[in-house]
């Protein structure tokens, strides 16, 4: 199940015209490539002949050429191009084409439109403008997509971590629907604090997660007490095989200053130290333990506007 949606599938960099690209995002496998002008193609990932992986084969300067028998795939519409045993003479067959989908790109993602219709709306990534040096990476990890997004509100902590910050689990406030994202604000604390973080009154950072209402887009900021954004970091997530979730992601340090960040937090900005993880492994038991809270909101939301899109045909 799935939604008419932009998926954010991957990084920019990691799509090229040497070698095809096979992701699954949103529940549909997919192989993404490019042409020798660049362009961005997605194709399901599966050549219609022998349903062999398309993403084992080579790109062409004609498209993409199946590992398996050679038969040759435009990335634009997926009719098949090309079948090595016809004669010069015959046509190809038009039910003989891949399924492909529309593609988008926008600061470093490669977006796929999943589902029917013509693609609409905003791009996820749309509201994610880097400026300086970005830190990026991609894992799956053993999660499915919901639990995931429903765990980056209810404990964050569990999934990622900013360079000498621990996250509370005090809320201030309810989570709020903004820009198609259900956002939640959850007090910080400094590592070199010494008062464990339940002692405080006023909370000198700000950990505000923004989850997708549809499709995968995530972003989180860090900001001090005033809000002034200190590190922003945008996740594509979406469902992979087997009840896990494939994930990528860029995130930048802002270049605004707080007089009362820790010695070690600066020092490490000014060597341009990777200032998040995004985690591969997962603590199960820190999963099981959160309390249900905000995801509860999240999952009422998304049952309003999750559509079945294979019943939909």
């Amino acid at each position: 199940m799935t939604t008419n949606a932009w998926w954010a599938s991957a990084l920019s960099e990691s799509v090229n015209s040497e070698k095809p690209l096979a992701v699954a995002f949103g529940g549909e496998e997919l192989v993404l490539f490019r042409n020798a002008e660049g362009q961005a193609f997605a194709l399901e990932d599966r050549c219609p002949h022998r349903r062999v992986p398309l993403s084992l084969g080579i790109v062409v300067k004609s498209g993409l050429q199946c590992g398996y028998h050679g038969w040759t795939f435009d990335g634009a519409s997926g009719s098949c191009t090309q079948i090595p045993n016809l004669h010069a003479t015959e046509k190809v067959p038009q039910r003989y084409g891949a399924r492909a989908f529309p593609v988008a790109e926008a600061n470093g993602f490669v977006h796929v439109w999943l589902g029917e219709g013509d693609p609409c709306g905003e791009l996820p990534s749309a509201d994610y403008c880097p400026k300086g040096r970005e830190y990026t990476g991609s894992t799956i990890v053993n999660m499915t997509h919901d639990q995931y997004l429903a765990a980056m509100l209810d404990g964050p902590e569990c999934l990622l971590d900013f360079q000498s910050v621990r996250m509370t689990d005090f809320f201030l406030g309810d989570p709020r629907p903004e820009n198609g994202r259900l956002v939640l604000d959850r007090g910080a604390v400094w590592t070199t604090q010494i008062l464990p973080s339940n002692f405080v009154i006023d909370y000198p950072l700000i950990v505000r997660t923004a989850v997708p209402l549809t499709g995968g887009g995530i972003r989180v900021d860090l900001l001090s007490e005033e809000e002034v954004q200190l590190s922003t970091l945008f996740i594509a997530s979406g469902a992979n095989r087997r009840g896990t979730t494939s994930l990528c992601w860029r995130g930048f340090m802002h270049n605004n200053r707080i007089a009362k960040a820790p010695l070690r937090w600066r020092a490490a900005r000014a060597v341009n130290r990777l200032p998040f993880t995004v985690r591969s492994q997962i603590d199960g038991a820190a999963i099981a333990a959160l309390l249900v809270a905000p995801s509860r909101d999240l999952a009422a939301l998304r049952d309003q506007v999750l559509i079945p899109v294979r019943a939909a045909v």
